[in-house]
Formats: structure tokens, sequence, C-alpha cells
């Protein structure tokens, strides 16, 4: 079975940083995302809810604005709790993997690791040696 999945679109507002009782960064953001529907014949907007952690979730809290154009790679994950009232609510979220933002000078987070595209071209031109 695949879960992958990739995501382009503007963030509707800023990153959203907190940390857990167990000292874990994590941030939310909100991506809204343009769909053609050939049967209504015009474009709807989608807006996705996203969870990052760690590294990347500092990054895009530090770096992302609203309205600036991201992408992000990661995996669909639903989880569950009981509210007071006894009844199950489900979640569903979208951890994230990569995290892109689309910037003059682009820069990617990858797995709690910073580097920009430069600095991957010199390493493989080094490795190449």
């Amino acid at each position: 079975m695949i879960n992958n999945v990739v995501i382009v679109g503007r963030l509707t507002k800023e990153p959203f940083l907190q940390t857990t009782p167990n000292g874990k960064k994590t941030a939310f953001i909100n991506i809204a995302t343009n769909v053609y529907s050939d049967y209504l014949k015009k474009t709807r907007t989608n807006y996705v809810s996203v969870k990052l952690w760690g590294q990347v979730a500092e990054y895009a809290s530090r770096k992302a604005k609203k309205g600036m154009e991201v992408s992000i790679e990661g995996i669909i994950k639903t989880s569950s709790y009981v509210k007071e009232s006894e009844k199950p609510v489900y979640v569903t979220e979208i951890m994230v993997e990569k995290f892109h933002l689309f910037t003059r000078q682009s820069e990617e987070l990858t797995h709690n690791v910073v580097e920009s595209s430069t600095n991957d071209f010199e390493q493989f031109v080094k490795a190449l040696q």
C-alpha cells in the first residue's frame, strides 16, 4: 500500500508554532489549493490542514508567511479521541516529511536537515570527484 501526499498551494495564514507537553515543537498550517472541475466547468478552492514537527515546524514558523506558495510531501494519518459526550472524534491530518517554500532563494527542509539547493549541488559535485 502507498500512503504519499504531495500538495502545492498558498498559505492561508501564518504558521502557528507550539510546544507539546513533552517538549516537541509542532506547527499547524493551512494550504489553499485550486481544483478545476470538468463537471462544474469552474475552479474550486480546497483548504488542507497540515501538521509539521520538529525543525520542520520551527523553520516554517520562521520563514513562511501568509500568501506564500509552498509544497509539502507527507503521509495521511487518521487518529481518534473520545469527547466528553463519549462520542468518538476522528481527525485526519497530513504529517509532513518535506516542506518546500517557493521564494527567490528556494530552501527545503527535509527530515530535520536544513539545506539550500546550492549546497546539495556542491555536495553532489564533491562526491563525483
